[in-house]
């Protein structure tokens, strides 16, 4: 039907079913900084064109000629997702100014007119803009809201239109408040800390069905006992439920109802989701569509299914148009969503028409936060990571994607798949936990075009190594006692650690890159055998090192066959160097037996008396002894 320029000629009814057009879902998922996730350059194109859209800085609806501002509305939250908040700042200047307009039916309503669903868009959309819900367009929007939120009866927390005279027989008042405008209400009361708030949200949970959507539509008996949604009596909608799920996820904290709710409404539109990633928005309107698709993408992607939001949002890319060449119809058109694929194809050779350009922007508003979630090409990524504590929180890296490009994180202790952004600094990074055992946890990460894995390995910087294969090598032979000694470890695994363990040492040493290593230790002051420990994470291995310390030796003579005198030293370590010395020149040498013991026949000197035999050890200046004999 086409409607005159005048809006003073729209009948009531008709104004009625273009505000019930404008209460639809449009943008829903939470706001975020741009400075905190840029989003990926498709979704900045389909920004980008709306912006081209405006006209004196609103939507203007051409096929019924007026100014969409509850779309306007949508147009800013969109802005505020991919992240131009300039953008968001004007819309937010410019609406300030009509929000009395919108909430009270413009034209065809009264200054006393409450409506319910635009009350609660302007408040949310007042919130995530920055304005002053208190003062927002001349309104207290969180009172006004409060005030639409039904007191007492079946329908208690259910948000209703307000009229000066509601028992009035006019079709412009008959109440179109739906599931759009209760979730609306339950995110900005929400936001507000308002009493109302869990009122509202309770009768917003009986909306759904047992089997997990959200219907669309309102019980007309505000007065009959059961105001929950039938399964088989009213009709399943993709878009009602998307829409439900995006705003509750907004909320925070969220009770366990809510999350529940959330739980089992993700659940169906997974069950409802085509191959190719698309959705339908209901039985009425069979044909997968950019709409409901791009509506599903957000509610699954902010409930951490990153995969089937990504396919959905690659479907409702397939409708994007693209780099245009000089003379194409569609020049100047770029970033535009259609609602299909095939309005894609149509509308490359006949250009966007006036008559579908409303069409075409409302896909846009509703599909492009979806667009948000496509993915990037795996295939360009480079994965790193830092920490490998066992249980601890470690940082995976990527980089080659190109800004703003979403891939899907999984691995152990992720539950699916979660969502990963590439920044402003071209960098991907994922926080995960690693596993409380040691051991290789490979994470992967999913984009449009395949998988790329990176594997940490999980050990403690505690946890020791393996001796499989290891040596701890000492000193050779005997050592000075208090002298310095040198410990070498070779054949261990590259930064392997373990504990050494010794006479004054127990500490942790660390192989380098070569899995070898060498310790400097203080031997003992006295007479032992230092026995040094390697230990590792499944065994030991050992090293003994003698230690020969100050000691006077024990030296006497046996007997005597003429010139040839048999000479005892005692108190000897098992095979320590001897040597005995007679006037000051050696006489003998060897080593002592295993008792310590070492006997040599020697001549002693002629022409003299007496004669002292000294004994001297591995030492001298440590250990030795001496006897004085007759000389026969």
């Amino acid at each position: 039907m086409k409607l005159s320029a005048s809006r003073g000629s729209l009948s009531h009814l008709a104004l009625a079913v273009a505000i019930t057009v404008l209460a639809q879902p449009l943008f829903a998922t939470p706001a975020r900084a741009a400075t905190d996730v840029p989003a990926p350059a498709a979704a900045r194109a389909g920004t980008g064109w709306l912006a081209t859209q405006l006209t004196d800085g609103v939507v203007h609806n051409d096929t019924f000629d007026f100014d969409d501002l509850g779309m306007t509305m949508d147009l800013g939250l969109a802005m505020d997702e991919v992240g131009d908040l300039a953008m968001v700042r004007q819309l937010r200047s410019t609406l300030s100014t009509r929000v009395g307009e919108y909430v009270t039916g413009g034209d065809f309503g009264k200054p006393e007119y409450r409506l319910a669903g635009e009350l609660a868009k302007s408040l949310v959309f007042a919130q995530v803009s920055g304005a002053d819900p208190s003062t927002y367009g001349g309104f207290d929007l969180v009172a006004e809201v409060e005030g639409t939120v039904e007191a007492s009866g079946p329908s208690a927390g259910r948000v209703v239109n307000h009229s000066p005279d509601p028992d009035a027989q006019d079709p412009f008042w008959d109440d179109y408040a739906n599931t759009f405008s209760q979730v609306l209400a339950v995110r900005g009361l929400s936001a507000a800390r308002s009493a109302q708030a869990a009122a509202a949200t309770d009768f917003l949970l009986k909306q759904q069905c047992a089997s997990g959507y959200f219907r669309i539509f309102l019980n007309p008996d505000r007065a009959a006992a059961n105001q929950s949604c039938v399964d088989g009596s009213d009709p399943i909608d993709v878009d009602a439920t998307a829409y439900v799920v995006s705003h509750l996820a907004a909320i925070s904290p969220r009770t366990a109802g809510v999350d529940a709710a959330i739980d089992k409404a993700v659940a169906w539109l997974l069950a409802n989701q085509r191959t190719d990633g698309s959705f339908i928005g209901s039985p009425t309107v069979p044909e997968p569509n950019t709409n409901s698709t791009g509506l599903a993408a957000s509610a699954i992607a902010v409930a951490g299914r990153c995969q089937q939001a990504g396919r959905a949002a690659e479907w409702v890319s397939t409708a994007q148009v693209g780099a245009q060449p000089g003379g194409s119809p569609l020049e100047g058109e770029v970033g535009a969503i259609a609602r299909t694929p095939e309005k894609l194809t149509d509308a490359g050779a006949t250009g966007i028409t006036d008559a579908a350009r409303s069409e075409w922007q409302r896909a846009t508003v509703q599909a492009v936060a979806g667009l948000a979630h496509a993915r990037g090409s795996a295939t360009t990524l480079r994965v790193t990571s830092s920490g490998t504590e066992p249980g601890q929180a470690a940082t995976i890296t990527a980089t080659g994607g190109k800004v703003g490009e979403r891939f899907c994180l999984s691995g152990p202790g992720i539950t699916g798949s979660r969502t990963v952004v590439v920044g402003f600094d071209g960098a991907l990074t994922g926080k995960v936990t690693l596993p409380a055992a040691a051991g290789p946890a490979t994470y992967t990460l999913t984009g449009r075009d395949g998988a790329t894995t990176h594997t940490v390995p999980v050990a403690s910087a505690m946890a020791l190594g393996s001796v499989t294969g290891v040596r701890l090598l000492g000193p050779v032979g005997f050592r000075r006692a208090g002298s310095s000694a040198a410990l070498e470890v070779l054949g261990a695994a590259p930064h392997a650690r373990f504990t050494l363990r010794g006479p004054g040492v127990d500490v942790t040493v660390v192989t380098g890159s070569d899995g070898a290593l060498t310790r400097t230790v203080t031997l003992p002051r006295a007479t032992t055998t230092a026995s040094y420990v390697l230990v590792g994470s499944d065994g030991q291995v050992t090293d003994a090192t003698r230690v020969l310390g100050r000691r006077t030796l024990a030296v006497s003579v046996r007997a005597a066959a003429g010139p040839r005198t048999l000479v005892l030293v005692r108190r000897l370590a098992a095979g320590e160097k001897v040597r005995l010395m007679v006037a000051g020149q050696p006489v003998a040498r060897g080593r002592a037996n295993e008792k310590g013991r070492f006997t040599a026949r020697i001549e002693l000197p002629r022409g003299r008396a007496k004669a002292r035999i000294r004994a001297v050890g591995q030492f001298p200046e440590l250990r030795s002894g001496s006897t004085t004999v007759a000389v026969r």
